[in-house]
């Protein structure tokens, strides 16, 4: 799906622009549309347009290095909090509850990642959109984050099942992180535009 091979040592802006197949900005503009019929002009965009921006390279870097990237991870959490400025400034409050959220899952998959279940880019890319998610609701934060460990684990199992997966390898969680994720986008949009619609 790409032009270019991916080099598995560091990877800057520059090789994942030159790896880049066209598909991918065509699948970023359609995931900024959703992000845009999600939130609106609201906390969570900024995080939430980072996401979709670089969510289908996330997906085929970790399928293919199985790695995710800092240079397009990193920038996410510093969204996050422009994201959590604004919160407040438009609020007047702080948004603890979705700091609490975001802090124990931070704390969770680092736990994870010590224990040698995930990689430190999952972490990162779990903060991420944790922070995200929990500025809408801290229960749909959770909830994206349970689908992809749901999402993981039937997918190791039918590994597992077709002898095709041995026991301590290694699958690529960020493309399941993102589809947890993004199901849940879908489902905030199709309820902002239902609860849109009942308005009227």
């Amino acid at each position: 799906m790409t032009s270019e091979p991916i080099p598995r040592e560091r990877i800057g802006l520059i090789d994942v622009a030159r790896g880049a197949h066209p598909s991918q900005l065509v699948i970023a503009g359609v995931l900024l549309c959703l992000s845009c019929a999600a939130f609106g002009m609201a906390p969570g965009i900024v995080s939430l347009a980072w996401l979709a921006l670089v969510t289908p390279s996330l997906v085929v870097i970790d399928l293919r290095l199985r790695r995710l990237p800092n240079v397009l991870v990193v920038p996410g959490l510093a969204a996050v909090v422009v994201d959590g400025c604004w919160a407040t400034a438009s609020a007047g409050e702080f948004p603890f509850l979705a700091f609490l959220t975001t802090s124990i899952v931070a704390a969770v998959m680092l736990v994870l990642h010590l224990v040698g279940g995930l990689g430190m880019g999952d972490v990162k890319l779990s903060v991420v959109m944790t922070g995200c998610l929990s500025l809408v609701s801290p229960v749909l934060a959770v909830a994206g984050l349970m689908l992809a460990f749901l999402l993981g684990g039937g997918y190791a199992a039918a590994l597992l099942l077709r002898a095709r997966g041995r026991r301590g390898s290694r699958i690529a969680f960020g493309p399941l992180l993102l589809s947890g994720f993004w199901t849940v986008v879908v489902l905030v949009a199709l309820y902002w535009n239902e609860a849109a619609r009942a308005a009227l």
